[in-house]
């Protein structure tokens, strides 16, 4: 669907209104007019544009298509006949644009029918070609004052505004929801971390209050290293004793008689 390149109502309006008539496999190409509302008599000028395969353009030939003013409740089909409340207003004209893509344009007189809002459909006489590969249809907006048309632009804006806002709570309270069980899962966490922490807490406690002292079972040097501190010490001890012990001097008496007899001959 192309965007609308009149005023922004028009996007509001067709956005609204086109889905119920321009379904289909493709999504429907969309008679795009130059106004948003006309009154009886004014000249309303509609284009779109289409792509057609090459082995479906022999349906091209089928022609001329034309435009039909279609008020709510009829329609017009393939294989059926026009219903007598629907007015053909104007012939489209058929433009190849490159390849496969084609600009069908339709310009004609609005008819004196009751302010309402109608459908613009494209179809052959007899209606054996409504569309080519996807359904081809419009909206036109007829009011018979200029203030109708202005009440009406005014209404659809609002309408527009609702449509947003709506859309914008929706989004909020999927927001707020996501936001919730973000809280739901923090609070779950934080209740499981304070349980912890009064588990530590209480086991700090219990140790804090048990008395400590030695186990009697246990000696206070294991075997293997008091052996070697013994062994370690003995020897110590003997190295000390060697160094501190004074000698024992015995004296000569021969020597010392030879020594005296040598000091009286002299």
């Amino acid at each position: 669907m192309r965007a609308a390149r009149g005023l922004a109502i028009a996007a509001v309006v067709a956005g609204v209104l086109i889905p119920a008539t321009a379904a289909g496999a493709d999504g429907g190409a969309y008679v795009e007019l130059q106004r948003t509302h006309y009154l009886p008599g004014q000249t309303a000028v509609g284009e779109t544009y289409i792509s057609v395969p090459r082995t479906d353009q022999d349906q091209l030939d089928r022609g001329p298509f034309y435009a039909y003013v279609v008020p709510k409740g009829s329609s017009v089909s393939e294989g059926k006949p026009i219903p007598d409340d629907v007015i053909r207003v104007g012939t489209f004209s058929i433009e190849r644009t490159k390849g496969t893509s084609f600009e069908l344009r339709v310009s004609f007189t609005v008819p004196d029918v009751p302010g309402d809002e109608y459908t613009i459909a494209l179809c052959n006489d007899p209606c054996t070609v409504a569309g080519f590969r996807e359904p081809i249809s419009g909206f036109l907006s007829v009011v018979h004052t200029a203030r109708e048309g202005a009440l009406l632009t005014e209404r659809s804006r609002l309408k527009g505004q609702i449509y947003g806002l709506r859309r914008d709570l929706r989004k909020a309270e999927r927001e707020k929801t996501d936001i919730q069980i973000r809280l739901d899962a923090a609070e779950m966490e934080r209740s499981r971390l304070t349980g912890d922490i009064v588990a530590l807490r209480s086991a700090l406690a219990a140790a804090n209050a048990r008395p400590t002292r030695p186990d009697a079972s246990r000696p206070i040097i294991e075997t293997w290293p008091a052996v070697l501190l013994a062994v370690l010490m003995f020897a110590a001890a003997i190295v000390i004793r060697r160094r501190t012990v004074v000698p024992i001097v015995v004296r000569d008496p021969i020597k010392e008689l030879v020594a005296d007899a040598d000091v009286a001959e002299r």
